[in-house]
């Protein structure tokens, strides 16, 4: 048995001004053949689970390309187009080699392209050009996808995401893997159905670890254990894609009985409309935030900026939480990361233990406040890498470009550490601080720039998590996006709606 593993992974932000670009991906994660083994190999990634599931099963993978790039705009024609091309080109040399039993692709759900709203039917389309209609290929997809029933037509199976923050990539990917084989070895005849919920959520609140999302997970977990059921995905989808699929899917596929699984996602579906009220967020606003973390008697307070997620598409250069953070005379106190490639030139041109003055942030667009003249001393200077330790995406190997500490001089002696760094990340990992030489547990107030995925590595060590207000591409409060495409009638939006499956 012989399988090809690969991918192409990006969440599409149709409110960004950035658009995704071939280089992009370069820049972020783009392997092929060998290399791509050397890379996902004992990692607990999508990758690393084909990898795992295929040995423990005996069968062979057979590496491919996997592309990945930073959450921003839609992906460029001349991007989507390379990539994908490569994709096809790398599965049809595995097929001119020797038997080919199955695909197994790491996609994401939410990609936008120029070409094609739905990127991942772009993608598979192609890639059934090259397997046929019949061969097995099935799909690991992220917890946000905006799915269509065309991408559930063409997979076999769509293995999505369990939990966010996004730990179980790994299982998910072995999963995918040990229905590769159930399939080709044991003659199961996935029937995959897919119902689309009219509810638009926002991020904070599709947190798998809390409510309303736990129990959802754990009634759709009994159901996955029901005999016959293969796989029971939930994605509460991405809402920053003014894209007609974007809302809450759920997809449940058996063992040849289609009936089974369309009873199965309806009764999911049922109760997820029952508590549709309950994906509120109230977020704290930014001085509110800043003087109680500066007032509390533990440490540390993390202050989430939720509205500049990079992970959802935001530039990572937000200055407002920053300037309270200063004009309050906030001290002991670590923000990560701030987006400025100008900034680090700076920091480098003045030298590690120097003074620097800054024009920081903003630079992107105008919804993130605008750039601070700032003045500190650059602490460190680094070449921005680092490997993952936490629980996402352990092992894997992040470049932040080149990175600057500069320790921030603000109102009343206060003093602000920024890690400036030249490439988006999201901080999901207590590395990005460590690394740098910020010992996180010290800090007094650490500001992170996520929604939810810094939850599972700063949930251990934070004396209290706080959602703050700031403005942003990535903000909850999803009536400030000026919608075209979204299908409608859709919740929150039309209130008075009714909807049964």
């Amino acid at each position: 048995m012989r399988v090809a593993i690969g991918g192409i992974s990006h969440e599409s932000s149709t409110f960004s001004t950035v658009p995704t670009t071939l280089q992009h991906f370069y820049e972020r994660g783009y392997h092929e053949a060998d290399d791509l083994m050397s890379a996902f190999t004992g990692t607990k990634s999508a990758l690393g689970g084909f990898i795992d599931a295929a040995q423990v099963a005996g069968y062979d993978v057979v590496p491919t390309m996997m592309a990945s790039a930073v959450p921003a705009g839609p992906v460029t024609a001349e991007a989507t187009e390379t990539l994908t091309k490569r994709l096809a080109e790398m599965i049809q040399q595995v097929k001119d080699t020797g038997p080919l039993d199955g695909v197994l692709l790491s996609l994401h759900g939410a990609m936008v392209s120029e070409l094609d709203d739905d990127g991942e039917s772009y993608i598979v389309r192609k890639v059934r050009e090259v397997v046929g209609p019949d061969l097995p290929v099935i799909v690991e997809l992220d917890l946000h996808g905006n799915i269509t029933q065309e991408l559930v037509d063409l997979a076999s199976v769509c293995v999505a995401y369990d939990e966010y923050p996004h730990t179980d990539p790994y299982e998910r990917g072995y999963e995918a893997g040990i229905h590769m084989a159930e399939i080709v070895r044991g003659g199961k005849k996935p029937t995959p159905v897919i119902v689309k919920v009219p509810l638009l959520t926002a991020i904070q609140r599709q947190h798998t670890h809390a409510e309303p999302m736990l129990t959802f997970k754990r009634l759709a977990r009994e159901i996955e254990h029901e005999r016959g059921i293969m796989n029971v995905s939930y994605l509460p989808g991405f809402p920053f894609a003014d894209i007609a699929p974007t809302n809450f899917s759920i997809i449940v596929t058996a063992d040849n009985d289609e009936a089974h699984a369309r009873d199965a996602a309806n009764r999911l579906a049922t109760y997820l409309w029952s508590i549709k009220d309950e994906f509120r967020v109230e977020p704290k606003p930014v001085d509110l935030a800043v003087t109680d973390a500066m007032k509390s008697s533990v440490k540390p307070i993390v202050l989430a900026d939720i509205s500049d997620n990079p992970g959802g598409g935001g530039p990572a250069d937000g200055t407002v939480l920053l300037e309270a953070l200063l004009r309050l005379g906030a001290t002991n106190t670590a923000l990560v990361p701030m987006v400025d490639p100008e900034s680090v030139k700076a920091a480098q041109a003045a030298g590690e233990g120097n003074p620097v003055q800054l024009k920081l942030g903003a630079k992107v667009d105008n919804m993130h406040g605008e750039p601070l003249d700032v003045s500190g001393t650059v602490v460190r200077l680094t070449d921005g890498k680092f490997v993952h330790t936490g629980p996402m995406n352990t092992g894997v190997q992040v470049d932040l470009g080149d990175t600057a500490v500069v320790e921030l001089d603000g109102q009343n002696g206060g003093k602000v550490k920024v890690v400036v760094t030249s490439l988006r990340y999201q901080p999901t990992d207590l590395e990005v601080l460590r690394s740098q030489g910020i010992e996180p547990t010290e800090q007094q107030i650490l500001v992170v720039k996520s929604s939810v995925h810094f939850r599972a590595a700063f949930t251990p060590i934070a004396a209290e998590i706080v959602e703050v207000n700031t403005p942003g591409l990535t903000n909850p409060d999803l009536t400030l996006l000026e919608y075209h495409k979204l299908a409608r009638p859709i919740y929150p939006f039309d209130a008075d709606m009714t909807w049964e499956p």
